[in-house]
C-alpha cells in the first residue's frame, strides 16, 4: 500500500512544464471534525449499515468498520508479526528484548519487515469475506484482486503497565515512530491520463517482493476510485499512536495538488508546514476494526505516547481490470504478460 511513507526519487519529470513554478500559498481551511464514540474511539459502523457507511465515506473520505476481524484472527495476525520480530530476538512476553529490531525493516515507521508479508494469517486476512465486502461496497465492483503489503508494530514509549501485565520501567523515547502524512501515489501522474502508470506496471516482473509495494503506488484517475485500508489488531487509543488523515481532503485533492510543484516521486510526503497538516485528525479504533480510505487522502501515523503497543496490517483490494488484460476494461488494458501473471499469482493464493 503502503500505509507507511515510501522512499522515492526526487527528480522531476520533463513532461511537466510548470515544474519550477513557485509554490502557491494556500489559505487555511476549516477542519472537518470527526465524530467520536463515548469511549473515545472514532465512530464505527456495523458491516450491514451500508447506507451509513457510504454516506460517511463520501463526506469524510474514510470510514471505520467494526468487527471486521474476530479476536482470534487479530491474535493470529499478531502472532505472525511477532514471529518476524522473534527472528531478531524480540520476544513478545519479555519487554526487555523489545529494543531488538529486524535489520530488513522500516523502524521509524514501526514496520518490522520492509518487503510485504506473506505469512498465513496475513494471507487469510487479504481473502477475508468482510474485507472483500467493504471494498466491494465502496468500489461498486465485485471482481477484485488483493495487494500484498506490510504490517506495523508501534512499541510503547511511556513507562507503565502493558495490557498483558508486563511493566515498562522507564520511558523509551527512542522507540517512538515518526509523525507523517503522505499519499501513496504520485498525485501528478494520477491527474494525467494513466499512460505513465500503466507503462510502469507493465515493467513489473514480480521477481522481487518490492514489486508489490511499487504496484500499490500506481493508480490513476482513469482506473476509477482506489481504496486503502488498515486492519487494527489491538485497541488503539488516541495516545497509542497510529492512523491519522485529513478528513474531507478527497474533495479538494486536485485543487490543492495543482498548486504544488510536479515531480516524479512514487509518493507525496506532506511537509509539516503545508496547510493540510494543520487539519490532520487521529482516528483511534477498537480491536478488529478496519479503517478504509480514498487513496487521494493524506494519511499516515502519529507516534506512540503511551504504555500500550499499536499493531496493524495494511491492505488494499482493487478491480482486476486495473491489472489483468483479460478482464473487462474501462481503460486500455495493462500488457501484463503470462510470466508476470504467473509470478504474481504464486503469492496470491494461500
Amino acid at each position: 500500500m503502503s500505509s507507511s511513507s515510501s522512499s522515492s526519487s526526487s527528480s522531476s519529470k520533463g513532461g511537466h512544464s510548470n515544474k519550477n513554478k513557485k509554490q502557491a500559498i494556500i489559505p487555511p481551511k476549516k477542519s472537518l471534525q470527526v465524530p467520536k464514540q463515548p469511549n473515545g474511539f472514532a465512530v464505527a459502523f456495523d458491516i450491514n449499515q451500508t447506507d451509513d457507511i457510504i454516506q460517511f465515506f463520501e463526506t469524510y473520505g474514510f470510514v471505520v468498520i467494526k468487527d471486521v476481524l474476530t479476536p482470534a484472527e487479530c491474535q493470529a495476525t499478531l502472532d505472525d508479526l511477532f514471529s518476524i520480530l522473534g527472528e531478531a530476538g524480540l520476544q513478545k512476553d519479555d519487554i526487555s528484548t523489545w529494543s531488538k529490531w529486524p535489520v530488513d525493516s522500516i523502524e521509524r515507521f514501526g514496520s518490522p519487515h520492509k518487503p510485504p508479508i506473506f505469512l498465513p494469517q496475513f494471507l487469510r486476512n487479504r481473502q477475508n469475506p468482510n474485507v472483500y465486502r467493504v471494498f466491494s461496497l465502496l468500489l461498486h465492483e465485485e471482481d477484485l484482486i488483493s495487494n500484498h503489503d506490510r504490517g506495523c508494530l508501534f512499541r510503547p514509549t511511556k513507562a507503565g503497565t502493558l495490557p498483558d501485565g508486563q511493566i515498562l520501567k522507564q520511558d523509551m523515547p527512542q522507540w517512538e515512530t515518526s509523525d507523517n502524512l503522505h499519499i501513496d501515489m504520485n498525485p501528478f501522474s494520477w491527474m494525467g491520463h494513466g499512460a505513465e502508470n500503466r507503462a510502469a506496471l507493465s515493467k513489473l516482473r514480480y521477481d522481487r517482493l518490492s514489486n508489490f509495494i511499487f504496484e500499490n503506488n500506481q493508480p490513476s484517475h482513469a482506473d476509477g476510485i482506489q481504496l486503502q485500508a488498515v486492519l487494527n489488531l489491538a485497541d488503539n487509543r488516541e495516545e497509542d499512536g497510529g492512523y491519522q488523515c485529513v478528513p474531507g481532503f478527497h474533495k479538494e485533492f486536485e485543487e490543492y495538488m495543482k498548486t504544488r510543484n510536479p515531480n516524479s516521486n512514487a509518493s507525496y510526503n506532506f511537509s509539516h508546514k503545508e496547510e493540510p497538516y494543520s487539519r490532520k485528525a487521529r482516528i483511534p479504533m477498537e480491536k478488529g476494526s478496519m479503517v478504509i480510505w480514498d487513496q487521494r487522502m493524506p494519511h499516515g501515523s502519529m507516534g506512540n505516547a503511551s504504555s500500550h503497543f499499536r499493531a496493524a496490517q495494511f491492505i488494499k483490494l482493487f478491480p482486476r481490470r486495473c491489472l489483468c488484460p483479460d478482464a473487462p476494461a474501462k481503460i486500455p488494458p495493462i500488457p501484463l504478460t503470462s510470466e508476470q501473471a504467473r509470478a504474481r499469482s504464486r503469492a496470491h493464493v494461500l
